[in-house]
């Protein structure tokens, strides 16, 4: 009898853990980019946040900005690093080169490393 508690004890424990480990790491489209000028009493710059959509914690964000012009044309590109780690379901900063009036970004995730993934809001993680 004891014996085969601890076995269904352990195959619970078994289940659990597979399930929460089928979940896939992100892709950069797993990752929400904004960013805004600095107000004119400010610095001139411009703030960045990426947004963690992923069930994953990651670091070394590194953010691929190409600045163009009013009609699509780009005129620099640049990249830059995100601070820190990006928490799942949070945002992180990052600051942007200071852009002219009539430019804008355009941002895309090129790469991080993953950290280790995240339970699911109400499921506890290891025992």
């Amino acid at each position: 009898m004891r014996r085969s508690s601890v076995l269904l004890a352990m195959a619970i424990c078994l289940l659990g853990t597979s399930a929460y480990a089928q979940s896939p790491p992100p892709s950069p489209e797993s990752f929400r980019i904004e960013w805004i000028r600095r107000p004119g009493w400010m610095r001139p710059g411009v703030d960045g946040f990426i947004y963690n959509e992923s069930r994953w914690r990651v670091t070394n964000v590194r953010v691929g900005a190409k600045v163009v012009d009013g009609s699509g044309s780009i005129l620099r590109e640049t990249v830059v690093s995100v601070f820190g780690n990006a928490v799942p379901g949070t945002r992180t900063f990052f600051v942007l080169p200071p852009i002219k009036d009539a430019e804008s970004y355009e941002l895309r995730v090129l790469s991080f490393d993953l950290i280790s993934q995240e339970a699911a809001p109400g499921q506890q993680q290891g025992p």
